[in-house]
This record gives C-alpha cells, sequence and structure tokens, in this order.
C-alpha cells in the first residue's frame, strides 16, 4: 500500500508543473502514467503569456525562461488583406513592453524533470496503468494493474486517455473532429521580438520567435491540405512567400505535424477527483492559449486548496473544488469554443463572414480599450 496526499495521472508538463506547485507544507505528491517511447521528441513549443512567465519564475525556472527573447508586439492579419494593403490589419502592443515568450517544450520538460528529482515530496512512478478508482471516506484507493493499491486524498487528472475518466465522467466531454493537421518547424531566422499570425483560407499561420537565431513556424492546415506533402524544402518557399517582406526563413531545422482535436469537460470536479489541463480542456492553437489555460488551472486550484484549508477542511473536499469548478468555467469556456469559432470564420469563404470578420478586425484596431482588455486577458495582466 502506498500512501501519498495528492496523486496526479499523466507524465506531462501540467502534471510536473501542478505538482511543484502543490508540494508544500508536507504534502506528499505521487506522480504516475505510461510513458510510451517516441521516434524522436516533440518540436512543439509554448507561447506563455506574462502572467504564465511570472508563474514559471515561482517555480525558480529563470533559465529556461531566459533562453527565449521577449515578444513585444504581436501583428495578425488574413491573407488577403495582406497582399492588397501590404500590412497587417491588427497590431498589439503593450505598455510594459512584454507580451510573453516562447519557450521550447522539450527543454521546459527537461528542466521539470531536473526539479522533481531535487524535491523530496515528489516522486514519479512511470509505466503504471491504473485499473480502477474506489471512494473510501476521505480518500481514493487506486487499484493498480499489479494489485497493489494507492491511497490518496485528493486525484488531479491532466491527460485524457486513462480509463478513470470514462469510469467516472461518462458522456462529459464535448469533442469535435477539427480535421486539421499542425505543421510546426523549427526554423533559423533573425527576426526577433515580433510574433505574426496570417490567416489563410486553409488555415491560420503563426510566426513565433524564439531567440534572436530561432523561430517556430505552425501552420494549422485542413487534412487535405497539398502543403501536409511538401518537403521541408517546399513549405519554406512557401512560407517566406506568405511572409514576403515582413521576415524570412533560413533553413527548416526540424518538421513535424501534429493531427489536431477539441475536446471540453462539461464537468471537471467529482468528489475528491478534479481534471486539469488536457483532461478538463484540449483547444484549438489558434489563441495560443493551451497551457497557459492549464496554468490558470493550476494557479487556482492551489489558491482553493489553501483557503480551505485555512477553514479547516481536508485537502480534496469537494466543496473546495467546486469552489475551483466554478471559478474556472468562464474562462475555459470563452477560450475554449472561441478558438474554433475564430478558425472557422477566417477560413471561410462566405462573402457575409469575410464582411463580418473584416469589420471586427477594423475595429478592434481602432479601439483601445477593446486591444487593451484583449491583451490583459491573454497576459492574466491587470490594470
Amino acid at each position: 500500500m502506498i500512501n501519498t496526499s495528492i496523486t496526479i495521472i499523466g507524465l506531462g508538463i501540467t502534471s510536473k508543473l501542478a505538482a511543484l506547485t502543490l508540494a508544500s507544507n508536507g504534502r506528499k505528491i505521487l506522480i504516475i502514467g505510461e510513458e510510451k517511447l517516441k521516434k524522436q521528441s516533440s518540436n512543439l513549443v509554448t507561447f506563455f503569456s506574462l502572467s504564465s512567465i511570472n508563474f514559471l519564475k515561482e517555480l525558480n525556472l529563470e533559465d529556461v525562461i531566459n533562453q527565449s527573447s521577449s515578444i513585444n508586439e504581436i501583428s495578425c492579419g488574413k491573407l488577403e488583406n495582406l497582399i492588397e494593403d501590404h500590412k497587417f490589419q491588427i497590431h498589439f502592443k503593450d505598455k510594459n513592453n512584454e507580451l510573453g515568450r516562447v519557450i521550447s517544450n522539450k527543454i521546459l520538460n527537461e528542466k521539470l524533470d531536473a526539479k522533481i528529482n531535487e524535491n523530496k515530496n515528489i516522486n514519479i512512478s512511470r509505466n503504471i496503468n491504473i485499473q480502477s478508482c474506489q471512494f473510501l471516506n476521505e480518500k481514493n484507493i487506486l487499484m493498480l494493474e499489479n494489485g497493489e493499491k494507492i491511497t490518496t486524498k485528493l486525484l488531479i487528472i491532466t491527460e485524457k486517455k486513462t480509463n478513470l475518466i470514462d469510469q467516472n465522467f461518462k458522456n462529459n466531454l464535448i469533442k469535435k473532429d477539427l480535421k486539421q493537421t499542425s505543421l510546426v518547424l523549427d526554423v533559423k531566422s533573425r527576426t526577433k521580438n515580433h510574433a505574426y499570425q496570417i490567416f489563410t483560407k486553409k488555415g491560420a499561420i503563426a510566426y513565433l520567435p524564439i531567440n534572436e537565431n530561432l523561430a517556430s513556424v505552425i501552420w494549422s492546415l485542413d487534412n487535405s491540405s497539398d502543403e501536409l506533402d511538401y518537403s521541408q524544402e517546399d513549405i519554406l518557399k512557401e512560407i517566406n512567400k506568405l511572409y514576403k517582406e515582413i521576415i524570412y526563413c533560413d533553413e527548416v531545422l526540424n518538421m513535424q505535424k501534429y493531427k489536431l482535436h477539441f475536446e471540453y469537460a462539461k464537468k471537471t470536479f467529482l468528489k475528491s477527483i478534479v481534471l486539469i489541463g488536457d483532461a478538463a480542456h484540449s483547444i484549438h492553437p489558434i489563441a495560443g492559449q493551451g497551457l497557459n489555460l492549464s496554468i490558470k488551472d493550476i494557479v487556482e486550484l492551489k489558491n482553493q486548496i489553501e483557503k480551505f484549508n485555512y477553514l479547516g477542511y481536508p485537502l480534496g473536499n469537494s466543496l473546495s473544488l467546486s469552489k475551483y469548478a466554478n471559478l474556472r468555467f468562464s474562462d475555459t469556456a470563452l477560450y475554449s469554443f472561441s478558438t474554433i469559432y475564430l478558425d472557422e470564420i477566417f477560413k471561410s469563404r462566405n462573402y457575409l463572414l469575410n464582411k463580418f470578420s473584416n469589420l471586427g478586425i477594423q475595429s478592434v484596431e481602432k479601439n483601445k480599450f477593446i486591444k487593451d482588455l484583449i491583451i490583459q486577458s491573454a497576459t492574466g495582466r491587470s490594470n
């Protein structure tokens, strides 16, 4: 029998960030999951908003942050307008001079592993398969495939592929087949501090500077797009043609493909089980808010745990988890569903939708108040 305060299911970045955040006040945390062998390491990156950057600093991850350059400006526009007017339609700049940073998931993941290895309150058990979960008074009992048992006060699930979701959250997911694949490229490029997003008929293409010599290009393409079969050389030509006279990519260092899926959990807690991260919301990358939403989940979960602990409630009580779920509902729902609608509107060939999206972009660009609200929401910064 293994006894622990918190058990986290999932071996990804969200699980590790949650463990490091919650491993205080003597809490013992166990991270478990199945680790699959991968042919190559992921080349995914994350645009961390300023509030997320501050969150990483609180975890003493400055060395990871310092490997990236700050993003001071973001420009967006539709391809047809860019071709016609030779300029982007909307620009975001912040008076504090930093909107966020683009960080390699691989580098962050490696650093998190090192941090966890140094933390005596956190253990990781890899290649563990959970059969079931039973509720007993104020504890969960997890039954493992090998017959072993784990008792835990709070169970956090961060990944979708676990039978515990099927057992405890039936008919809970809203799913949509996006019928898109993200083409993610590491490119040599000297443009820095300025990110760009172009909306094409086949999907949005984002240029995200990582540092002075490296950028990530993410093109979310319809599954029928010919570009998915292009060579690295041909994709490079296409990118430079789209971003003509704006940025120039010298070389593709790495190119990978990722299927896009949308999933949204209607209910994110049951008794002493809580869903966060991908288990609660998998969204389109168009707004770059996926991992930022997960960090907001972690911060709010910690806040409610600490608040209810101060009031004398035990760890994992349903009141704290209910409060957490209610506070996170509007933010996750807004970003989750708006990403789908934004992508569909900007790709649409419908005349009225095109007019609507153009008017919307023009309204945002001209209205400083709206732009400031968007920046505050995306960066997590208040006035």
